[in-house]
Parts: C-alpha cells; sequence; structure tokens
C-alpha cells in the first residue's frame, strides 16, 4: 500500500530545501514500499492446444444422497446378519464413519477434450477484473448457497441438476464440490470463463437471488 508523504517548511528561502528533503529521504529508507507480485499462470495458454501438466489418471467418482443412504442400510444388514454380532462401541464406530461419507465432498468435472473460445465479458466484469488486478486464467468461484435454490428445493437437488448438467455441457475449466457442512456448492472455473459459466449456473438450474464470485485472499469481486 501507497501512501503520500508531506514535508512543512518556513518559507525562508530555498537554500536549505535540498538538505532538508535530503534529511527525510535518509529517514525514510527503514520504511520500504513493497507491491505484490503480479499473478502469473504456472501453466501454458489454452491457446496452445497441449494438455495441461497435470491430470488425473481417473475420473473424479459421482455419487449422491441415495447411493450412501444404500450403503448405509447394506452396512446396516450385515451387522444384525453376522454371527458374533460386534459389541456396542464397534458397531456405534461403523455407524459414524457411514454417516460422515454423507458430509463428504465429492467433485464433478467437465468432459475431456471440451475445448472452447475466450467469451466475450461484459463492461460491468471486466471493470471488476480491472479493480481487483484479476488474471484472466487464475482460479475463481462461484458459491451457491441454500437460499438461491427456492423454497421448493434443497441443495441436494440442486447438486444432482449440476452434475448432469455439467456432464452434458462440457463447461469449460470447470470443476465443483458440495460442502455439505456449510450447506454451499462451489463451482470454480478460470476467471476468463467465469461471467460465462455463471450465467449458465443461473440459467440452467434456475437459480434465485443472486451467486457471488469469489478470488482467493480477495473475497467476493462479482455477482450476477
Amino acid at each position: 500500500m501507497e501512501e503520500d508523504v508531506v514535508l512543512h517548511h518556513r518559507l525562508e528561502g530555498s537554500d536549505g530545501l535540498s538538505d532538508l528533503i535530503s534529511t527525510t529521504e535518509k529517514l525514510l529508507e527503514p520504511f520500504p514500499c513493497r507491491q505484490s507480485p503480479v499473478f502469473t499462470p504456472w501453466f501454458s495458454h489454452p491457446s496452445a492446444q497441449r494438455p495441461p501438466p497435470i491430470r488425473p489418471a481417473k475420473r473424479a467418482p459421482v455419487i449422491n444422497a441415495e447411493d450412501v443412504k444404500c450403503c448405509q442400510k447394506a452396512l446396516k444388514d450385515n451387522v444384525s446378519r453376522t454371527a458374533n454380532p460386534p459389541t456396542a462401541e464397534k458397531k456405534s464406530v461403523s455407524i459414524a464413519a457411514a454417516e460422515a461419507a454423507v458430509k463428504r465432498s465429492w467433485s464433478v468435472l467437465a468432459r475431456k477434450g471440451v475445448r472452447q473460445r475466450l467469451p466475450s465479458l461484459s463492461k460491468r466484469f471486466r471493470r471488476a477484473i480491472t479493480v481487483h488486478g484479476l488474471h484472466l486464467y487464475q482460479r475463481s468461484k462461484w458459491v451457491i448457497r441454500q437460499q438461491n435454490c427456492g423454497a421448493a428445493r434443497d441443495i441436494e437437488q440442486v447438486w444432482r441438476a449440476l452434475s448432469r448438467a455439467a456432464r452434458c455441457a462440457g463447461l469449460p475449466t470447470c470443476n465443483a464440490n458440495i460442502q455439505r457442512e456449510r450447506v454451499e456448492i462451489w463451482v470454480f472455473c478460470d476467471v476468463a470463463y467465469s461471467e460465462h459459466v455463471g450465467h449458465f449456473l443461473k440459467e440452467r438450474l434456475q437459480l434465485s437471488g443472486s451467486i457471488r464470485l469469489s478470488v482467493h485472499k480477495l473475497g467476493d469481486v462479482f455477482s450476477l
């Protein structure tokens, strides 16, 4: 952060002014002004038509609440049918582990090999990029909250709809996860595609209210 330094002196001639300025500069030397480094992406430009340097060997698992409930029911049935039933302590640990699985966050990724050219950006979004000093290829995330789901749906229903839409639409640079403890869905994408992705989420998922775009260390930078 930069601050102006104002020097006050008596108007008794300009002979000693240069010495006064030199002395002031020496006094300010122990207080250097540091600026934040400019963001530079560590990966190659998408236009190079080369795959990213890091790519998972397998696609992320897709799971929903119904699958977890089926696993819980099967686990309880197996426990009840065993010849030597476990102690109450072991049984409580098994059930707790199954319930903890419901709170896990599972990612959903867009289809492989989907490439899209950079979309056009609105003036309002370009202004936000300039004000916050964003780089087009740094990561950002849209946050979908329970109040965006409307009165007739919950966050789990919106998550299943997003999972289906992401597999069909091939959203560029996107991946998402559900934060069940926060009752939120996070959709990550590059800044360059974030406005396009935000409009897609609002229209395809029929979200109500406004959703906010957040960037690491900056917080909310834009809303739709």
